[in-house]
């Protein structure tokens, strides 16, 4: 009889302890910061020779989609090129809203200086939100370079806008490094002593 009592005390004293991590735990995600209303990412493709006089390419989009019940208001994204990275950065955005052809759609302007060749700040032309379940992408953008000597760098995403201010990065970033292979003379069959 004693057995019976003991394993049930034991069973009480575990029920008690998981009703407390189980209130613990709801505790803690009633006071956690509130979900991240979207996410964001790059597709692309490569297209990669290590010629000498061979230009490498690098075609892609930036996505930004909207996951909450709620629109995004007044989206704009930050694509960063990684410090000393032989890439050459090009898309369809301008400087000037005014000298943007008239029948171009989904433009988009560069809000930082020309000279910055590593950030390349963007806001949408003509949408301010990004309304619920709904997707804005940046496209076609082009990364160029060159493979004359070993290679590495990374091309990163940051989104802002109204409900983070603070940006948050995408969930993939492209990562490019490569290894050139260096030229060997040849050898003209004779030996040194």
């Amino acid at each position: 009889m004693s057995d019976s009592r003991g394993l049930t005390s034991k069973i009480h004293a575990y029920h008690q302890q998981t009703q407390e991590y189980l209130n613990q735990m709801k505790e803690l995600l009633q006071n956690a910061a509130p979900p991240i209303p979207f996410i964001s990412y790059f597709t692309y493709s490569l297209s990669i020779t290590h010629g000498p006089s061979d230009e490498n390419l690098c075609l892609g989009s930036f996505h930004i989609q909207n996951l909450s019940p709620r629109p995004i208001i007044n989206p704009y994204l930050c694509i960063k090129l990684s410090e000393g990275a032989p890439f050459s950065f090009s898309g369809r955005f301008v400087y000037d809203e005014a000298k943007m052809p008239r029948r171009a759609q989904g433009g988009w302007k560069r809000l930082n200086e020309r000279e910055n060749k590593e950030e390349y700040w963007l806001q949408p032309l003509e949408q301010s939100t990004i309304p619920p379940g709904q997707t804005l992408t940046f496209p076609n953008f082009q990364i160029r370079w060159s493979a004359k000597d070993n290679y590495a760098g990374s091309i990163s995403g940051f989104v802002y806008c109204e409900e983070d201010k603070e940006g948050t990065a995408s969930l993939n970033s492209i990562n490019l490094n490569g290894a050139v292979p260096k030229e060997v003379e040849p050898d003209d069959g004779s030996e040194q002593s």
